[in-house]
């Protein structure tokens, strides 16, 4: 697996990365299923690393999917997105005024 520094998040690391979570795996310990660091598992799901037909299918059965189930996301059903990283998202887009417009709330919300 060659790594990246640019990021390309596609459907498929998506996709396995909603599996990996909805299994309730952390980064270190899918990668010990996996036989790799959970540092790669985050390069991965960060369109850092390429994926191989191969490991996406290893990927799979190591999160105890079947890749039927994984066809289903790939050909139109819902992967549930990430609130936390989609919030992220948002808030990298969002200039310094924004930011701070928004601060109060968010730092209200953590008590």
């Amino acid at each position: 697996m060659q790594r990246s520094q640019q990021k390309r998040i596609t459907k498929e690391a998506q996709i396995l990365r909603h599996m990996r979570l909805s299994r309730k795996l952390s980064l270190n310990k899918a990668g010990k299923r996996l036989g790799i660091s959970g540092s790669a598992i985050a390069h991965i799901e960060q369109g850092r690393m390429d994926l191989s037909r191969k490991r996406i299918e290893t990927m799979i059965e190591a999160y105890e999917y079947t890749t039927t189930e994984y066809l289903e996301y790939f050909d139109g059903r819902e992967v549930p997105k990430n609130l936390r990283d989609e919030c992220i998202f948002l808030l990298r887009q969002c200039d310094e005024s924004k930011i701070q417009m928004l601060y109060p709330v968010i730092s209200n919300l953590t008590k």
